[in-house]
């Protein structure tokens, strides 16, 4: 925001000293060095420059389509979406993809159509004359769509020929058609493709963070030696989750032998610094540092092995990224790369910078002097001078990557778009893990639990069918791995993981920082990777810390992907209350979480339905939000027998554990979590009296079953909600909605609920007993329900 301080391009090479020394633009090899040293080919100089010259016509196209209303070559489309442009940044893109393996993943921003482009060009680069034929053929209708012809066809040409279908399915999305990666539900901010490694752009401002350390934690876990590159802009390592992040990759349990593992995060985090946030100058404005890199010394002794690298020479960016990809490879990570480059286009298309007259937050002559070292014009006037390409090459370069784009976006237009009707497709996974994959099954304990031995004919409590069911599914897939704050030697705030360390080991169960957005996103990026994290948020006041990683990414990163992604996650919270902690320790926020479609949120009362659902969970495809109450884990009315053997109980549907029997005078009360003993309290109070109340024990919030309650509603003709939530759109309110829509002809009375007061919950404990709900707040509202 600031034109006083004007960034130039200054790329002398030297070391930032900052508790120890980060290389600054130490690269100067010539590409004659380079070639001699058979670090890359002539190929590979050409494959480079038509990578950038394939980002550089997709992002012009936008800027056409938006500049001449909708025209851009031959085609007339009102293209309706962001315009997040990185026109000037290719190099980035570029030179940090084709310096990974194609099985290598990467994670992205809203700034990322170069990141999805380089990802598709590299990995076809790659692939063998028979994989780019099985990759068409697998494309099969929408190669059929592009007249794409395979047979008789050099490999070079077989390229060219996928390319043109990646290309297509970029600019089909960016156009809200079904056949984008996405099927139009992304768009140009969260381009993925799940089969190339490509775990989505993101347009959250560091939202990949986490789950790029848990894309990397993954590799950690599987041993496969992929590493995951993160791209993020300058504004982004400027975000909580960012810190959260990098410390959560540094953690030193991961090389120091306190686990079984000695093998650093293998993580790349690639800042890619072209110097603005939207108009935030990182450098002398919002930051009080000269480069971000610095930061590495604030989370390791090796300072991340940080390095400052010149984002406008692909080279340069490319021979960083290979021995970062090195380093990670061989366990000695998380690196830390900071690219320096420069947008040539404004945060977005209404920011413009092409008089003095537009100067705001820079200046004219800084965006000249960059612009002087393109990264396009600089490389391809090295490969002219050592005479792998020609001038006339490179002009014909220009023109076929223009031809490309101009010829696929006239088919993306008139491409189908999806249908309305299927509006719902790609919400949910309605897959499990019925079938462990052998290499996962039966994992080896190092202690047997004396539970094993217990008397199933003797009632244990909440907590302990809690561990149960955790040990259950940890021994029987070995991809269940827990963490979160404290529940390893501890065994959690509340004893709930106690003993688990001492049975599988810290590879299985790990502590991590008081870091909940970070514990969250690495969760859901370890997930997308295939292992089935099971990840704890002390209470549920503290989800609100890592609410962008629930709502914004895990919610609904299957969505958004057109359905690609498999999300299987269960974070695992309490509710508190009644212990005097007051606001911030005993809240009730399920309804906020049930706001949000693609999560499964559910909250059960009593030991049996804790042991069998919380391994329903772990079991499911999708984001579980698993709730359990603190002042259950021991209470007598939750305790119950529980086989000890596996079994599951289903998400989504409720149960009636009383029935209304035999009395003119009866209600439905509906309860979940930790109101339900209270309402069967109350219930056995009522029938006294002659008044009979069905008791039903929603057990999940989402999926809703709303059958269940319809039928006892018209049963007994009057319906009463209970929830410890305070009143004002809580979880209640919805249900007395969707009743009032589908039964208010069998309705007698206004559907009544009991909650808590529109006040956070109070400390002492006269305004406490006040603020719960209890047994005589139920039975007044029964007898006030029947008059």
């Amino acid at each position: 925001m600031v034109r006083e301080i004007v960034v130039l391009p200054d790329f002398t090479p030297g070391f930032v000293e900052v508790g120890g020394k980060i290389p600054k633009f130490q690269y100067r090899k010539s590409l004659q060095e380079e070639l001699k040293e058979k670090n890359l080919t002539k190929q590979d100089c050409v494959d480079m420059l038509r990578c950038m010259l394939l980002i550089r016509n997709f992002e012009e196209m936008i800027v056409e389509l938006r500049e001449r209303k909708g025209r851009y070559g031959p085609i007339k489309y009102l293209y309706i979406g962001a315009s997040h442009l990185s026109v000037g940044q290719e190099a980035v893109s570029t030179g940090a993809i084709g310096a990974i393996s194609a099985d290598d993943y990467i994670t992205s921003h809203h700034r990322g159509h170069g990141d999805a482009l380089a990802k598709g060009f590299f990995a076809l680069r790659r692939m063998s004359e028979t994989s780019l034929v099985e990759f068409i053929k697998g494309e099969e209708e929408i190669a059929s769509y592009l007249g794409l012809e395979i047979e008789g066809k050099t490999c070079e040409e077989l390229f060219e020929e996928a390319l043109r279908l990646h290309l297509f399915r970029m600019i089909a999305e960016l156009f809200g058609k079904e056949a984008g990666y996405c099927r139009g539900r992304g768009g140009g901010m969260h381009i993925a493709d799940f089969s190339r490694g490509h775990l989505g752009a993101n347009a959250i401002v560091g939202g990949s963070l986490g789950m790029a350390v848990g894309s990397g934690i993954a590799s950690w876990f599987f041993e496969d030696k992929k590493v995951t590159l993160c791209f993020a802009g300058d504004g982004a390592f400027n975000n909580g989750i960012a810190h959260e992040a990098l410390n959560m990759a540094t953690m030193a349990q991961f090389t120091n032998g306190l686990m079984s593992k000695r093998y650093g995060i293998p993580t790349i985090f690639a800042i890619v610094n072209n110097q603005y946030g939207m108009t935030g100058q990182q450098r002398g404005e919002v930051t009080g540092i000269e480069f971000l890199a610095e930061r590495g010394f604030g989370y390791n002794r090796e300072g991340m092995h940080a390095e400052v690298v010149n984002g406008m020479d692909v080279l340069a960016v490319r021979d960083a990224t290979m021995r970062a990809a090195k380093l990670a490879r061989e366990g000695q990570g998380p690196v830390l790369l900071e690219f320096w480059c420069y947008r040539f286009k404004g945060h977005s298309l209404s920011d413009r910078l092409e008089r003095k007259e537009d100067e705001t937050y820079r200046a004219l002559r800084e965006l000249e002097a960059w612009q002087k070292i393109d990264p396009i014009r600089t490389f391809s006037e090295k490969l002219i001078k050592e005479g792998i390409i020609t001038h006339e090459e490179f002009e014909n370069l220009k023109k076929e990557a223009r031809s490309r784009n101009e010829a696929m976006a006239v088919k993306a237009s008139e491409a189908r778009s999806p249908d309305p009707k299927k509006i719902y497709f790609g919400l949910f996974s309605d897959t499990s893990s019925k079938e462990v994959p052998e290499e996962f099954r039966n994992s080896p304990v190092l202690k047997e639990p004396e539970f094993l031995r217990r008397d199933p004919e003797k009632e244990i409590t909440y907590r302990e069918a809690i561990i149960e069911a955790l040990f259950q599914e940890m021994r029987r897939d070995r991809r269940v791995v827990l963490w979160g704050e404290d529940i390893a030697d501890y065994g959690g705030a509340f004893g709930a993981t106690k003993g688990l360390l001492e049975f599988f080991g810290r590879t299985r169960i790990f502590n991590t920082a008081i870091s909940e957005a970070a514990i969250v996103g690495s969760g859901i990026g370890a997930a997308l990777r295939g292992l089935r994290p099971v990840v704890e948020i002390m209470y549920i006041d503290f989800i609100l810390q890592a609410m962008d990683q629930v709502g914004n990414q895990a919610a609904k990163w299957k969505y958004m992907s057109g359905g690609q992604a498999v999300i299987p996650l269960t974070i695992r919270t309490t509710i508190g209350g009644g212990k005097g902690y007051a606001g911030q320790h005993s809240q009730s926020l399920e309804a906020i979480l049930a706001h949000l479609p693609g999560l499964k949120i559910v909250a059960p009362s009593n030991a049996y339905d804790a042991k069998g659902m919380l391994a329903s969970a772990i079991r499911d495809d999708n984001p579980v939000i698993f709730i359990e109450h603190q002042n259950l884990y021991r209470h007598p009315l939750s305790s119950s027998k529980v086989p000890r053997e596996e079994y599951l109980v289903p998400l989504g549907k409720a149960k009636i554990i009383r029935e209304a029997r035999g009395s003119e005078e009866s209600v439905t009360a509906v309860a979940w979590s930790s109101t339900v003993p209270i309402v069967l309290k109350a219930a056995e109070e009522l029938s006294r009296e002659g008044i009979e109340t069905e008791v039903i024990d929603l057990r999940s919030l989402y999926p809703l079953d709303m059958d269940t309650i319809i039928r006892s509603v018209q049963k007994t003709n009057k319906m009463l909600i209970v929830h410890q939530a305070v009143q004002c759109m809580g979880f209640g309110a919805e249900i007395a909605a969707q009743v009032q829509e589908k039964a208010f002809d069998y309705l007698d009375a206004p559907i009544l609920r009991v909650t808590a007061p529109n006040t956070p919950p109070p400390s002492s404990p006269v305004l406490e007993k006040a603020f719960l709900p209890d047994e005589k707040d139920v039975i007044e509202a029964v007898r006030k329900l029947l008059g």
